[in-house]
């Protein structure tokens, strides 16, 4: 059967469909209005071994579950790295499809994964959603501060929002409309407040029907708000081939920038990735250290912090092997074992 590849530019009203043999011809360049039959139906009229390939955006997870089903891979890429479409002096819908067939036949694009778990994807919407709360919120908190900090008032630290520190803000505002927007921008941070609250029990409540959440909570640190979120953000284990992938990926890799053999560019953490996880890692270590009595985690660190000499790279080095654990746990299904490094220490003596 011979291959063709579809590249589908989304947008709200209408799309363009290309589709290109493995040679480069094009065979198929046509304008439909968006819909799902309309999707289903470009995409039947190809004839061959389809791949379809779509940029990320607010409609690729409803158009890629659309079209999994009449597709032999189905494929949604990071945009950003499309730099062929979006750095082109010449851009439109038309263009934008015929180059993604392109680049679907040459294989030159970047995958976001999507979940077809149902649990997962309902998660992962119910923490995206807190996150973002959890975004407005702290910017508003900083709006607050900047507009004291134009009458002179300088906050520190978290007082400024309590009921007491409130008041005291206020009485020292002169501008009588100032006191009056602060005092509206209050309002506002206790309504997101709120939200922001009942966002993060619809997301624990969700977890804690998903097994691998709740297995997550044996690892010493690692909590219900914790095991959620990794969950939500790595969708699925078999993603990553590799540990060192979900490092990159958790913004935990390591840049090299070599040539000549020479190093151009000292190294440093990759700043690509998502954050939320290394922040997952971050707060179960600390968690770990705080907990009473010996764990695994704690070990991890000890070992780390003699081999490096650095508080800073010994951190560094645990929360990636917290990751590591979560990871494994759940892309091969074992339980959790805080004396799984002890263990491999007394097999290598054996040996």
């Amino acid at each position: 059967m011979s291959k063709v590849y579809i590249g589908i530019d989304l947008a709200a009203k209408y799309c363009w469909g290309a589709a290109m043999d493995r040679e480069g011809d094009l065979r198929s360049l046509e304008r439909f209005r968006t819909s799902e039959e309309n999707l289903i139906a470009y995409v039947k009229s190809q004839e061959g071994e389809k791949m379809v390939l779509l940029e990320e955006c607010d409609l690729a997870g409803w158009a890629q579950k659309v079209l999994v089903p009449h597709a032999h891979k189905m494929v949604v890429c990071d945009p950003k790295r499309n730099l062929w479409i979006h750095k082109d002096a010449v851009k439109d819908d038309k263009i934008d499809a015929r180059k993604l067939a392109e680049i679907a036949r040459l294989g030159g694009y970047k995958e976001v994964y999507h979940t077809a778990d149902e649990s997962i994807y309902h998660l992962h919407l119910a923490v995206k959603d807190y996150d973002r709360l959890v975004k407005r919120t702290t910017g508003l908190k900083n709006q607050i501060k900047a507009r004291l900090r134009a009458e002179g008032i300088i906050c520190e630290g978290a007082k400024v929002f309590g009921k007491k520190g409130r008041q005291q803000a206020l009485c020292l505002v002169a501008s009588p409309l100032l006191r009056e927007m602060i005092a509206s921008d209050y309002e506002m941070l206790d309504f997101l407040l709120r939200k922001q609250a009942q966002a993060k029990g619809r997301f624990v409540r969700l977890g804690s029907e998903i097994p691998i959440v709740r297995a997550l909570q044996d690892i010493p640190g690692v909590g219900p708000v914790g095991a959620a979120r990794f969950c939500a953000y790595v969708k699925c284990p078999h993603r990553f081939s590799e540990k060192g992938k979900l490092y990159r990926y958790s913004r935990l890799g390591i840049t090299k920038h070599n040539t000549g053999g020479q190093e151009i560019r000292h190294q440093h953490l990759d700043r690509a990735g998502n954050g939320t996880l290394k922040d997952v890692s971050r707060k179960a270590f600390q968690a770990a250290l705080r907990m009473r009595g010996d764990n695994l985690i704690k070990r991890a660190y000890r070992s780390a912090l003699e081999s490096t000499g650095s508080q800073v790279h010994a951190r560094l080095t645990t929360q990636r092997k917290i990751l590591a654990i979560m990871w494994a746990m759940w892309r091969c299904g074992t339980p959790y074992d805080d004396d799984y490094d002890r263990k491999k220490v007394a097999c290598k003596a054996r040996l």
